[in-house]
């Protein structure tokens, strides 16, 4: 990047792709959209059974607000409660576990009760769903006793439901559209039931529907699904979807739900992407565009996780890494973590992104995003392009809405979040790119980014007025 060093200099001036713009991302400073949250700072599974095994730091500095869990794919006997009580009882003491480590950070739990019931999707062909055939009995007995556990266990603060995860989608839900509905009519008035109206456990929040397919209104799924809940009176809490296939943007997906609700007369109501990013996004450059993305449309957002059996239920969905991980010595009870590059970004997002945050827009080819806020000494700015290779640029607006002047020399300060090592490397900081001066006018400065690492973030200071 010329931003930074003399011989990288050389080789942009080497490289064809420096001969082609492909889009720029906008930042407006005299946009405030309010203060960070850290949106996307939520895990999907990630969270070790053993209590503290992770130590709290790795939690805290990245801000950790969201998970989700159910007690999927621990070792038997552990297959859910379709298979039995002590099948049951094992998955539950896992997300009991997971829920507790939760809330020890003042997180809110989404509770996965397919996964409890034992819907995996590691589930054999021979798996029921509830309601097969009719009959409801063993669905609701297993409502009752995971009810009746929840109170028993005072495990209902700070606790959503997500009532079935990806019913769109088959390893989930082998049944009927219509058998979905029906059990997802009979459980949302049932859980309220149990939760919501009573005065002492206020709060439980239902949401829905975690369809693995974007808002669409071609998509019977989404239009079925929001004609039921609007005639049954089981409108979530939150609208909930995933982002796990590398495609969609959700200014997009977000203008599509706003326009069904209003066709089928439903209220707005927070969102929550409670799975994002595909394993190979789950790297700086990824996931700062996610971040970008999310905040944009003041959704939560939680970190999908692409690791399997013990694995799923450590590193922090690929956050975190420690000594045999990603090797055949892989000890699930093992500790000595250590951060990984993907991980620095979550830490500079909660840590340094404080102020207030500022609107942006993404690339027009929706490759480059950012999300920036002003602090009180700095504006940082947080890029990233989604896995690609190519040249982007960035142009901050109304630099006089900080306090500066609307034409001079501006000095910028960049930091690269590299990706050494991959899933299980470690990184223990942030490259420093150094500072580099830009005459701008017209009260906006515009600069390259030379993108020759895709897994890459960048973020950029420089001090307000």
């Amino acid at each position: 990047m010329q931003l930074f060093l003399p011989l990288l200099v050389a080789s942009v001036a080497a490289n064809p792709l420096a001969k082609r713009v492909s889009g720029t991302s906008i930042v407006d400073l005299s946009n405030n959209t309010g203060e960070p949250e850290h949106l996307a700072s939520g895990l999907l599974y990630g969270i070790p059974d053993a209590p503290n095994q992770i130590p709290d730091h790795f939690y805290t500095d990245i801000g950790f607000n969201y998970a989700r869990g159910g007690g999927a794919q621990v070792p038997a006997p552990g297959l859910g409660w379709i298979w039995g009580l002590s099948e049951y009882q094992v998955r539950f003491a896992s997300a009991l576990s997971n829920y507790k480590t939760a809330r020890k950070y003042n997180a809110t739990f989404i509770f996965l009760i397919h996964d409890l019931w034992g819907a995996d999707g590691k589930q054999n062909s021979s798996a029921p769903y509830p309601g097969d055939n009719g009959n409801w009995t063993f669905w609701d007995d297993y409502l009752t006793q995971w009810i009746s556990d929840m109170h028993a266990n005072n495990a209902t603060t700070g606790l959503a439901v997500d009532i079935w995860n990806e019913p769109d989608n088959k390893p989930f839900w082998n049944a009927s559209q219509a058998q979905y509905f029906q059990m997802r009519g009979r459980t949302y008035h049932r859980l309220r039931s149990a939760f919501v109206d009573r005065n002492d456990l206020p709060g439980v929040e239902l949401i829905g529907p975690a369809y693995i397919g974007l808002p669409s209104a071609s998509d019977s799924w989404w239009t079925k699904f929001l004609s039921f809940v609007a005639k049954n009176s089981s409108v979530p809490d939150q609208y909930v979807w995933h982002m796990e296939e590398g495609i969609g943007d959700m200014e997009t997906s977000n203008g599509v739900l706003q326009s069904l609700l209003e066709t089928y007369g439903l209220p707005s109501k927070p969102l929550n992407i409670d799975e994002y990013a595909i394993y190979k996004e789950q790297c700086p450059a990824g996931s700062a565009w996610y971040i970008s993305q999310l905040e944009r449309v003041n959704a939560r957002g939680l970190r999908g996780n692409w690791q399997s059996g013990n694995e799923l239920h450590d590193l922090m969905a690929s956050l975190v890494s420690k000594p045999t991980a990603g090797t055949s010595e892989y000890n699930y009870t093992g500790t000595g973590y250590f951060p990984n590059g993907d991980y620095q970004v979550y830490k500079y997002y909660n840590l340094n992104m404080t102020g207030y945050r500022v609107g942006t827009s993404p690339s027009a080819d929706l490759k480059l995003d950012t999300f920036a806020t002003v602090g009180t000494d700095m504006v940082r700015v947080l890029s990233g392009v989604r896995i690609e290779l190519g040249v982007w640029q960035i142009t901050i607006n109304n630099l006089t809405s900080v306090g500066l002047a609307d034409s001079g020399e501006l000095h910028i300060h960049t930091w690269g979040f590299p990706f050494t090592g991959g899933h299980f490397g470690e990184v223990d900081a942030l490259t420093d790119l150094g500072w580099v001066s830009h005459n701008y006018t017209g009260n906006s400065v515009t600069f390259p980014i030379y993108n020759w690492v895709n897994t890459t973030a960048y973020a950029f200071e420089f001090y307000v007025g």
